[in-house]
């Protein structure tokens, strides 16, 4: 084979190949880091993923209703009586086809049997609010208003699903259970039900003396079917202050002094924003025996139950002020905040004596520790006229942030979590004093450029492999002269340091425009996308990989053989900062004169672009990609990009 000095197509993106094609080629690296292309064997053939999804058919269909209705009445001159009902109902039918295909020889792809599945689900839900308010000033400078009332949740639903085998003609047209297998096999059955509920009580009084002195208080409880009946209750007390400075004697004439406002609150909130009958043992794991010889299918305890979970509670406190100035043309709001989020609800690894890695088992949901943030928030507007037809408004607003773990409470003193790769230990974690869901590995030193210098520095062999000449050196960060798990250390966090939005909005005439910007700016993000298989596509960063003394310090050899470059390292975390240019608009109203001819109110076109550029130094899709997991946010396993949205659009009123 010719030596080539090029990639020849590997690393540079898709290519597609028929679904049985001519064998490719497999790059093998010499002791220089260069490559020879070497045929491989037909068990590596490629799948054309076109041919996949030809070859993939499903089919949802989905009938929802929705509505709301309530209803007001006042009774005694200065009592209101309130009751208002939302409901959602939903009625699901999905089937999907897995076509008997063979795409070659071993591959994990083919299916060797037809087979059909069909699911039906019925969801409902609806929320009810009733409540009375007393709201009486008394001698012209006393306003009291006094609300009693309840709410109540409910969600429910259930679903029929079953799987049948060979489908007739291995065709969609004939994909149905009633014909699937004939009528005398029996079908692959399952179902689910769910019935979840929350009945709230809660009770307000607002006060203000002649507008300047504010008071809010509240009180609530809130009891939820999703936690054990010893901890279904919980109590959650806010109150707010608030003082309008503006409104004193003492502050004078100041025209061009609109508001000026202090105020002050503290709550607790609670959250059971978790999964249902978690505080039970549920048998939706797998459960496999052997009886007289043989298998037997049953089932078993999936995730850990936990009797013991409770309310998440958030302590916020806040202090700020709000200032108007110019007959309200700029706005001004500033805050410093305290968040003490307790007893914060999380999936908690166990031993796996407790049965957690059997096939549908799952850790327990804990209440794991508590969670600080903290930090400042300021906002600024400005409106007005540029011209008489002309108008405009302008607001930003940014928030400082500071994430820290106060408390971890599963005795280890932290909590991993997250995912990196095939194999490899969790790569995130929860613990006292730094960020939650901080990122745990390796910190790299360069690359090895020569034997001299891997046998110079502390031994890697512990790391599964030795390093060579292009392998990554990794710091002795305990400096015990050798490279173990010992050396992982905080490499980055996925909790921005500030975030910020703008809005612009301009009227002249009849044309409107709308502009929304939102950045993100101190967040690391993980590249966890790459497939560390020898045989598939790289990013095409790795042409300037390390081929020999001196070719590189940043991007290690690529190799078939064993290494620890492939380990969890700062090597895979990126400053996941962004500025996106989230919606712009840009629309027309057609003059009134015009359209009340026709009897209509207004007639508006517009334009729109959602999602139109993302500036970011990231080498992945989107750097807002995030599993949305408290330890283990940040990882970007190959989210699907957020997608540009061009509409064309007209709003009519009659």
């Amino acid at each position: 084979n010719q030596k080539r000095k090029t990639i020849n197509g590997f690393g540079l993106g898709s290519v597609l190949f028929n679904a049985i094609s001519r064998p490719p080629t497999l790059p093998v690296y010499d002791s220089t880091g260069d490559y020879y292309l070497a045929p491989l064997d037909l068990g590596a053939e490629v799948i054309n993923p076109m041919a996949q999804i030809a070859n993939t058919y499903n089919e949802r269909k989905l009938n929802k209703l929705n509505g709301n209705f309530g209803l007001d009445a006042k009774f005694a001159k200065y009592f209101t009586a309130t009751a208002r009902i939302g409901f959602n109902t939903s009625y699901e039918d999905y089937k999907s086809f897995a076509k008997m295909v063979d795409y070659g020889s071993n591959k994990v792809f083919n299916v060797a049997r037809s087979s059909v599945f069909q699911e039906k689900k019925n969801s409902n839900d609806y929320t009810f609010d009733a409540f009375i308010t007393f709201d009486r000033t008394f001698v012209n400078a006393h306003h009291i208003t006094i609300t009693l009332g309840t709410t109540a949740f409910k969600t429910w639903g259930n679903g029929l699903n079953a799987t049948g085998f060979d489908v007739p003609n291995n065709s969609w047209e004939f994909a149905d259970i009633s014909l699937a297998n004939g009528l005398n096999t029996s079908k692959a059955t399952g179902s689910s039900t769910y019935d979840q509920r929350r009945l709230s009580y809660f009770g307000r009084l607002q006060y203000d003396y002649q507008g300047k002195y504010l008071l809010s208080a509240m009180l609530r409880r809130d009891a939820s079917t999703k936690f054990g009946p010893d901890n279904a209750v919980g109590y959650f007390p806010s109150a707010t202050l608030g003082w309008k400075i503006s409104e004193e004697n003492f502050m004078g004439n100041f025209e061009s002094l609109d508001l000026l406002k202090l105020r002050m609150s503290y709550g607790i909130l609670g959250s059971d924003k978790i999964d249902d009958y978690l505080y039970i043992s549920q048998l939706d794991g797998e459960g496999t025996y052997v009886l007289d010889g043989g298998l037997i299918y049953g089932e078993a305890i999936g995730q850990l139950p936990n009797p013991s979970i409770k309310w998440e509670e958030s302590e916020k406190f806040d202090v700020g002020f709000d200032l108007q100035l110019l007959r309200n043309r700029v706005v001004i709001t500033t805050d410093y905040f305290i968040t003490n989020t307790n007893d914060l609800l999380l999936d908690t690894p166990v031993s796996g004596i407790y049965g957690t890695f059997a096939p549908g088992g799952r850790y327990p949901t804990t209440n794991a520790g508590s969670v600080r943030n903290s930090g400042f928030e300021f906002a600024i507007g400005f409106k007005g006229n540029i011209a008489r037809e002309f108008s405009y408004s302008i607001n930003y607003n940014i928030t400082a942030l500071k994430n820290e773990v106060t408390k971890v409470d599963n005795g280890t003193g932290f909590i991993e979590g997250g995912s990196f790769s095939v194999g490899q230990p969790l790569p995130a974690r929860m613990e006292v004093g730094l960020p939650i869901g901080y990122y745990y590995g390796y910190v790299t030193d360069g690359i090895f450029q020569s034997q001299d210098e891997v046998d110079a520095h502390p031994s890697q062999l512990d790391l599964g492999t030795e390093a060579a000449p292009g392998d990554f050196r990794f710091k002795d960060i305990n400096n015990d002269g050798l490279i173990n798990s010992d050396d992982r250390t905080n490499i980055g966090d996925p909790i921005p340091d500030y975030v910020m939005g703008l809005n612009i909005t301009l009227k002249y005439k009849g044309f409107d425009f709308v502009a929304y910007t939102y950045a993100s700016i101190g967040n690391d993000i993980v590249r966890n996308y790459e497939r560390t298989q020898p045989n598939v596509n790289k990013m095409g960063y790795n042409l300037a990989r390390w081929t020999g003394p001196g070719t590189s310090n940043t991007v290690p050899r690529l190799t078939t053989g064993a290494t620890s470059n492939n380990i969890f390292s700062d090597y895979y975390v990126e400053d996941g900062s962004y500025i996106r240019i989230q919606n712009l608009q840009l629309g027309y109203t057609i003059p009134k004169l015009i359209t009340e001819r026709a009897r209509i109110e207004d007639v508006r076109f517009y334009v729109q672009v959602v999602n139109l550029v993302t500036l970011t130094k990231y080498m992945g899709y989107d750097p807002a990609a995030s599993s949305g997991e408290p330890v283990g946010a940040g990882f970007d396993s190959g989210f699907y990009p957020a997608p540009r949205v061009y509409t064309l659009g007209l709003n009519l009123k009659f």
